[in-house]
């Protein structure tokens, strides 16, 4: 993986984090995540998916492996916070654990379920769909001409943004925030702009490199502070559509990979380091805090050095589980 994209997982999973201490309120990181995958994965494997000599299989095992062994570890650890009621709704309860065993949360429109057990799970769920689907997905765009994929990507966003203005409010987080029936756009999306950043034919030099990231972080920054400082205005728009500029400027200035940020910050060792632990510390923070929200009152901690506790705490389980549990199943080498 390009190293600054790999550097900026663990900045977006942070934004996750600050989410779910509810210190911000868009979440923007839950699109980085889906908007990357499609990048990379368009990147590592658009090729080979073409010259046929692809393998699905290989392919949705290394996923799999990739995600899986750590998903079923935190289902089981969010057992406990799940019990309230198990007695009198338990076949309810078998129903829920079995949809996440299996990832199919998210194809059910009720908040209890897809955030039931491991709430930041639904993330995961929507990525296994679009990696079975990535394949299909790129054959049936690699008909399409760039002009034309870039017309059929102004008909999703107008087809999105109708779509907001049709179905009726209490919906609209389920559709536009958790469905994978739209939140697969993202993905394409994705898709998208590995094709946009080819056929830019743009190299830019280190000065011109370092220009562009800085400027994409600051307009970005700026439209993020405005975007979360009026979210109740902007819904549902903050779910999707409104955060695809900003998305799309970052992952194509960090595409280069040769300016200032990129060599003397995102590049560094220590971010690198942090980038690779991003899955794990998203899968495992918001266990973390609602555990402390749960047990932690009786230590009459302030709020914030909560959760600053509960960051470090994360952090440290990430770091355990990716180094001993995680690399038991995969190579922690791999770019993919």
């Amino acid at each position: 993986m390009i190293k600054s994209l790999s550097s900026l997982r663990f900045v977006f999973a942070i934004m996750v984090f600050l989410v779910h201490i509810h210190k911000i309120n868009l979440a923007i990181g839950h699109a980085f995540f889906i908007v990357l995958s499609g990048f990379i994965l368009t990147m590592v494997y658009e090729k080979k998916i073409k010259e046929k000599t692809f393998s699905f299989g290989s392919f949705f095992l290394k996923r799999i492996l990739r995600t899986y062994p750590l998903h079923i570890l935190t289902l089981l650890i969010a057992i406990p916070l799940s019990l309230k009621g198990i007695r009198s709704e338990t076949l309810l309860w078998i129903s829920k654990f079995f949809l996440n065993l299996f990832s199919l949360q998210v194809f059910v429109p009720d908040r209890h379920f897809y955030f039931s057990f491991n709430g930041a799970a639904w993330n995961l769920a929507d990525l296994m769909i679009f990696y079975a689907c990535f394949p299909f997905v790129i054959l049936l765009l690699a008909r399409l001409s760039f002009r034309k994929f870039t017309f059929l990507m102004i008909g999703i966003v107008l087809l999105i943004c109708l779509s907001m203005n049709l179905v009726v409010e209490e919906l609209h987080h389920y559709l536009f925030y958790i469905s994978p029936f739209f939140r697969i756009f993202d993905f394409i999306l994705g898709i998208y702009l590995f094709y946009l950043a080819k056929n830019i034919g743009f190299n830019p030099d280190y000065k011109m490199a370092s220009y562009i990231e800085v400027f994409s972080i600051a307009l970005c920054v700026a439209m993020y502070i405005y975007a979360d400082s009026n979210y109740s205005d902007t819904l549902p728009y903050s779910y999707s559509v409104l955060l695809w500029l900003p998305l799309s400027l970052i992952l194509l200035s960090f595409y280069f990979d040769k300016g200032i940020i990129s060599k003397y910050i995102l590049g560094t060792p220590f971010m690198l380091a942090l980038g690779k632990l991003s899955f794990s510390f998203y899968m495992i923070h918001q266990l973390v805090i609602r555990y402390f929200k749960k047990y932690g009152t009786s230590l009459e901690i302030a709020e914030n050095t909560g959760f600053v506790l509960c960051f470090l705490i994360s952090l440290a389980l990430a770091y355990f589980s990716n180094k001993y549990f995680e690399s038991l199943f995969y190579s922690s080498k791999s770019n993919e």
